[in-house]
């Protein structure tokens, strides 16, 4: 009992962190920093000093770890009799829906906000009149780092979703 209870703080404290943390990176502080452009530079440059993409990923992973843990615990030892019920199914499309989240953010975003970053502080040290291709190089790669989020942070909310009702679906 006592180990089912520190599993269950550890996973959901980790997924209010990782999740808020999504939701807020894709919906607010990348298209902030779209609209702010190069002034967006030293936010990007603290959030990396300050380790958030390094911090993240590893309460992520703890998180998961966490859930796979209560998973095997609630399934017997992932019987295939648990995963046939409607709760089975649901806690396992909460799983999936996580890891695919995890997946892109390792695959995409997390790639994708390093270069974001160096092309900031490129920006920001160079003329105005020869910003032209990096400011389009900036935007492909922002771009492409809002997809990735949202379709993270999407994820991570039908996740939540997942988890919050499968104890209850008959």
């Amino acid at each position: 009992m006592i180990e089912l209870l520190i599993l269950r703080v550890i996973h959901i404290v980790g997924a209010v962190v990782w999740a808020g943390t999504g939701v807020f990176v894709s919906f607010f502080l990348l298209p902030a920093m779209g609209m702010a452009g190069p002034a967006g530079a030293p936010v990007m440059g603290a959030l990396i000093k300050r380790r958030l993409f390094v911090i993240i990923p590893s309460i992520a992973t703890i998180t998961m770890l966490a859930g796979v843990r209560m998973l095997w615990l609630a399934s017997s030892g992932f019987s295939a009799a648990y995963f046939v019920s409607n709760g089975g199914r649901t806690y396992l499309f909460g799983a999936l829906s996580s890891l695919t989240a995890f997946t892109i953010f390792m695959t995409v975003n997390h790639q994708a906000i390093g270069k974001m970053g160096l092309l900031q502080q490129q920006l920001a040290q160079t003329p105005e009149a020869d910003r032209g291709p990096l400011m389009a190089q900036l935007n492909t790669v922002r771009a492409r780092a809002t997809v990735g989020a949202r379709a993270s942070a999407l994820l991570l909310i039908a996740t939540a979703l997942a988890m919050a009702i499968a104890r209850y679906i008959p």
